[in-house]
């Protein structure tokens, strides 16, 4: 007897099928549409912050509302965008790429998304009068342990809910990728987007429970009259600081891991060739997120640590641009002399390639504690990681979203449209976060709502606030072009790149069982062997 809807695709499903799915593909677009959403709310909350600058002086709001738009700004950026559309991304395509018909715990998969879902729920309450929490993303002590800073709470509620789910997906894939590869693939032969990934989730699992254990101590602290971190009562916020950051710089890796996955997949594909030097790519994706977790104590030069300790840090904050180094050269081998084919998504690797380009160019000087010294807490820092995360893993997120369109929708999307997005993007955001770097070199402060009416200041302000809107105006073109393709575009083909990587050698979209038989492939496949595709054009059974 057939069973009705099995063929159904995944767009298909009625909304008592979207809230109760296991199938990692429904799990994926429910993390991605999410992800946007608050990505969409950050980047409003972003321009509400760039309208206040725009001029010295008070214009929209106060201090605490600065401050409130700041802290909705950081965390939904850092933990909704930066990590969490990574739960698109891995969920859609990792049993795609392995010959899996689903992850390896479909339950604990749909547990984590609404665990995510959850603290998506608490994060839009943080909105209500009442309940802004106005202690940035950081939450530092004492400050956070203030009334000012909101209700702690909250925040603490948020982050374990995050973790919670984190950790929930973590696991999940980690496994996934273990123990479902199809016969003939090996972790040799596995995507470097999948390397990536599973770096990522290991970062995860060993560096999620020290946040949890920070925002756990913050929260006895604020209302169970323990002194972890009150220094009145002999605590220590540098403690916050360390535990804090022992997360949260290797979260900077979490964010980027996959991006760098995404940057080779595109880079392979459009050049028609093999990943220069792979087999050092995977030891760098290791090697960065191994020195990830030892270079935590540069964040806090500026704190009282001892000289040795800023040494021993600079070193290793120097130390990780090394296995980045190689990417970066690796990346540049594989375009000499590549086919290159310039379509949208390639743009978008390019651009992204660029921008991660000067954003770890100005990582290294501040790596060094005299010139870290100088510009701490400046808008030079700000612009610095701008660059790295806001545009390097934006860009390469939003060409991995016109990579896969076809494989997820059927449909084509409008060049046209998704390279007149780019180009404001380009515009927009080097107009906006270049001339950081400048009016940070002058002097001027991060998270200040006002400034002195320095001339040159007001006018590189002036300009980074219109650089803001028309990166704005960029990354709407973009989105709005996939939207609209979805609805109106072309019918794609099921391989319109003409990769050799599993999940293109599918229907497009998807089935819901993903692959009729798991397959076995054969000793000459690869993912980036584009000769073997044109001998073979669909799976081996």
């Amino acid at each position: 007897m057939a069973v009705a809807g099995v063929h159904k695709p995944w767009f298909g499903a009625t909304l008592k099928e979207w809230i109760f799915t296991t199938d990692h593909k429904k799990i994926g677009v429910m993390y991605g549409i999410t992800s946007i959403i608050f990505f969409l709310i950050a980047g409003i909350s972003a321009l509400g912050i760039r309208l206040e600058l725009f001029q010295p002086g008070l214009q929209y709001m106060d201090e605490d509302h600065y401050n409130q738009l700041l802290t909705l700004h950081g965390v939904l950026m850092q933990f909704w965008w930066a990590v969490g559309i990574w739960g698109s991304f891995g969920n859609f395509l990792l049993p795609l790429m392995i010959g899996a018909r689903d992850v390896a715990f479909p339950r604990l998969n749909a547990l984590s998304y609404w665990l995510f879902f959850a603290a998506s729920v608490m994060a839009l309450l943080t909105l209500l009068p009442g309940s802004h929490i106005r202690m940035m993303w950081t939450g530092y002590p004492p400050f956070s342990l203030n009334d000012n800073a909101g209700p702690v709470a909250f925040y603490a509620l948020i982050i374990h809910l995050l973790g919670a789910a984190s950790l929930a997906s973590a696991i999940n894939l980690v496994v996934t990728n273990l123990s479902m590869r199809a016969p003939g693939i090996t972790l040799k032969k596995m995507n470097l987007f999948l390397h990536a990934f599973m770096a990522m989730n290991v970062i995860q699992i060993l560096g999620v429970p020290a946040l949890a254990g920070a925002v756990t101590m913050l929260l006895l602290d604020k209302y169970f009259n323990t002194a972890f971190f009150d220094p009145t009562r002999g605590g220590d916020p540098i403690l916050y600081q360390n535990i804090f950051w022992f997360y949260s710089h290797p979260v900077v890796y979490v964010m980027i891991l996959p991006a760098f996955g995404l940057i080779s997949e595109m880079i392979a594909t459009f050049s028609r060739r093999e990943i220069f030097g792979r087999t050092s790519m995977i030891f760098a994706i290791w090697g960065i997120a191994i020195l990830g977790f030892m270079v935590w104590v540069h964040h806090m030069f500026t704190s009282g640590v001892p000289d040795w300790i800023r040494i021993v840090f600079s070193y290793t904050t120097v130390l990780i641009a090394v296995p980045t180094g190689i990417k970066i050269f690796n990346w540049i081998g594989t375009l000499y002399k590549g086919s290159i084919r310039f379509t949208t998504p390639m743009l978008y690797t390019l651009s992204a390639l660029f921008m991660f380009l000067i954003g770890g160019l100005t990582g290294i000087p501040l790596g060094l504690p005299a010139f870290d010294i100088a510009v701490h807490d400046s808008h030079f820092v700000v612009a610095h990681f701008h660059y790295v995360l806001g545009m390097a893993e934006t860009l390469a997120v939003l060409g991995g979203f016109y990579y896969w369109f076809p494989k997820l929708t059927g449909k084509m999307y409008s060049e046209l449209w998704g390279k007149v997005g780019l180009v404001l993007i380009m515009i927009g955001s080097n107009l906006f976060y270049f001339l950081q770097f400048i009016v940070g070199l002058e002097g001027m402060p991060r998270r200040y709502a006002d400034y002195p009416a320095i001339e040159s200041w007001v006018v590189l302000h002036q300009l980074q606030t219109i650089g803001a809107f028309i990166l704005a105006i960029g990354v709407g073109v973009a989105l709005l072009n996939l939207f609209l393709s979805a609805k109106f575009g072309k019918k794609a083909s099921d391989n319109p790149w003409e990769s050799p990587s599993l999940e293109w050698l599918i229907p497009s979209p998807p089935p819901p069982h993903n692959f009729d038989k798991i397959p076995h492939m054969p000793e000459d496949w690869d993912p980036y062997n584009y000769e073997w595709l044109k001998k073979h054009k669909q799976l081996p059974h």
